[in-house]
C-alpha cells in the first residue's frame, strides 16, 4: 500500500494528464449540467417535475452502476480502447437524445449514456491511480478544470436551455462531448500497472469499501446542500437573481480550493486536511440550515464552494494511495456519483418530515462519521506501510 502521507515530486507526462481530463470531463458532464437537463425535459417536453427527475435519475444511476462494475476489471483492460468504446456510446446516445421527443426512448437513451460517461469517469481516475506519481495533485487539477469550465458552463448551458429546451441542452453535451473526443487519443494504450504482494495487504479492500461509504456520506451532504441553496436563499429573502449570483461567485471563488489542495498535496499528511474541510462542513450545514441572516448564508455558500473543491482530490487520492491497480480510485468515483445522486433525495426528504434544524443535525452526523471513517483509514495504512518498512529491513 502506498504511503498516504508521501509526497512525490516528480511530473507526469502532460499527455497523460490532458487525457485523463478529458475523460474526467467527458465522464462528469451531465451530473454537473444535470440542473439544465431537469430544466430542459421540463420546457422542452413538457414533462412533470417527477417525469423529468425519473430521466435525470437514470442517467445518473447508470453513471454509478457502470463505474462500479468497471472498477475491477480496469486493470485487465487497455485505456484507450476502452476509453474510446465508451466514448462512442455516449456519443451516439447523446446524439440521440436531441432527436428523441419519447419519454420512454430518452429513459434508455440517457441510460445508455450513463453506461459510457460512468465508464469514462471511472477510467479518468484510475489512470491517475496507477500511472501518475502525484495522483492528490492531479485530482486538484480536475477541480481547476471543474471550477473554470462551470463558470462558462453554467452561462451557456442556461440560454441554450431557455431557447431550444431539452434540444439545446443535450446538443451542448454531444458537442462538448465531441469537442474533447481527440483528447482520449493522448491516453496511453496501457493496461494498470500489476500490484506485487506487498503492496496489497489482506486490509485492503475493507479500508476501500470504508472509504467507499465516507465519500457517499460526504458527497451526499455537500450535493444536497447545494441543490437545496435556492430554496434555502428564498428562505432568509434573497430572490432567485441574487441566489445565481451567489452560486456564479462561490464557483469562482471556489478554484482557491482546488488550487490549494494542488500546491499543498500531502505536505501536511492527509489526516489534517481532510478534517479541516470535514469541520468546515459541519460549520456550512449549520449556518445554511439554521441561520437566516444573508450575509452569512452567502458566505457559507461560497465556503461550501472552496471546500468542496478543496476535499475532492484528497478523498481520490487517498482511494489511489490503497492501491497501484486503480481499482478502488475508480470506485471512489463510483461513490462520488451515487453520494451525488443521493445527496438531493435525502435532502428534500428530510426537509419535508421535520424541517430546516432535522437537517442540520443528519447533516452534520453524516460528515461526522464520513470523518472518522476517512481518518481511521489513513491511520490504518500508515500504521501496515510502516509495519511493512520494518518486515523489509529486517528481511534485509
Amino acid at each position: 500500500m502506498a504511503n498516504p502521507t508521501a509526497s512525490v515530486a516528480s511530473g507526469d507526462p502532460l499527455s497523460l494528464v490532458i487525457g485523463a481530463t478529458a475523460c474526467q470531463v467527458i465522464g462528469g458532464l451531465v451530473p454537473q449540467m444535470s440542473p439544465f437537463v431537469v430544466a430542459g425535459l421540463i420546457d422542452g417536453l413538457a414533462l412533470s417535475e417527477r417525469d423529468a427527475g425519473i430521466v435525470a435519475s437514470v442517467e445518473l444511476l447508470a453513471l454509478a452502476v457502470s463505474a462500479i462494475l468497471i472498477a475491477p476489471v480496469l486493470p485487465r483492460l487497455s485505456y484507450r480502447r476502452a476509453g474510446m468504446s465508451a466514448l462512442v456510446l455516449t456519443v451516439a446516445a447523446q446524439a440521440a437524445s436531441i432527436v428523441s421527443d419519447g419519454w420512454t426512448s430518452l429513459v434508455l437513451l440517457r441510460g445508455a449514456a450513463g453506461i459510457g460517461e460512468g465508464a469514462l469517469y471511472a477510467m479518468s481516475l484510475s489512470l491517475v491511480a496507477s500511472h501518475c506519481c502525484n495522483p492528490v495533485k492531479t485530482f486538484g487539477l480536475f477541480q481547476i478544470v471543474w471550477a473554470i469550465g462551470s463558470v462558462v458552463l453554467f452561462g451557456i448551458g442556461g440560454e441554450v436551455t431557455a431557447a431550444y429546451g431539452h434540444r439545446g441542452i443535450f446538443a451542448l453535451l454531444a458537442g462538448l462531448t465531441l469537442g474533447l473526443s481527440p483528447f482520449l487519443l493522448l491516453i496511453p494504450d496501457l493496461r494498470a500497472l500489476k500490484q506485487t504482494a506487498t503492496r496489497t495487504p489482506p486490509s485492503v479492500p475493507l479500508l476501500g469499501s470504508l472509504l467507499f461509504a465516507a465519500i457517499v456520506l460526504y458527497v451526499a451532504v455537500s450535493a444536497g446542500l447545494f441543490a437545496f441553496s435556492g430554496p434555502m436563499g428564498e428562505r432568509i429573502g434573497l430572490d432567485t437573481a441574487a441566489v445565481g449570483y451567489i452560486l456564479t461567485l462561490s464557483t469562482v471563488v471556489g478554484l482557491a480550493g482546488a488550487g490549494a489542495a494542488t500546491a499543498l498535496n500531502v505536505r501536511w499528511g492527509r489526516a489534517v486536511p481532510i478534517s479541516a474541510f470535514c469541520l468546515g462542513y459541519v460549520v456550512v450545514a449549520l449556518v445554511l440550515c439554521l441561520w437566516t441572516n444573508p450575509v452569512a448564508y452567502s458566505v457559507a455558500v461560497i465556503l461550501s464552494a472552496v471546500l468542496y473543491y478543496f476535499s475532492l482530490p484528497y478523498l481520490f487520492g487517498l482511494a489511489a494511495a490503497l492501491d497501484q491497480s486503480g481499482r478502488w480510485a475508480a470506485a471512489a468515483g463510483s461513490a462520488y456519483l451515487l453520494g451525488f445522486a443521493a445527496g438531493p433525495v435525502f435532502t428534500g426528504a428530510v426537509i419535508a418530515a421535520s424541517g430546516y434544524a432535522s437537517l442540520a443535525t443528519v447533516c452534520v452526523t453524516m460528515t461526522i462519521v464520513a470523518w472518522a471513517l476517512a481518518v481511521s483509514i489513513v491511520a490504518r495504512a500508515f500504521h501496515e506501510d510502516r509495519l511493512a518498512d520494518r518486515l523489509r529491513n529486517s528481511a534485509a
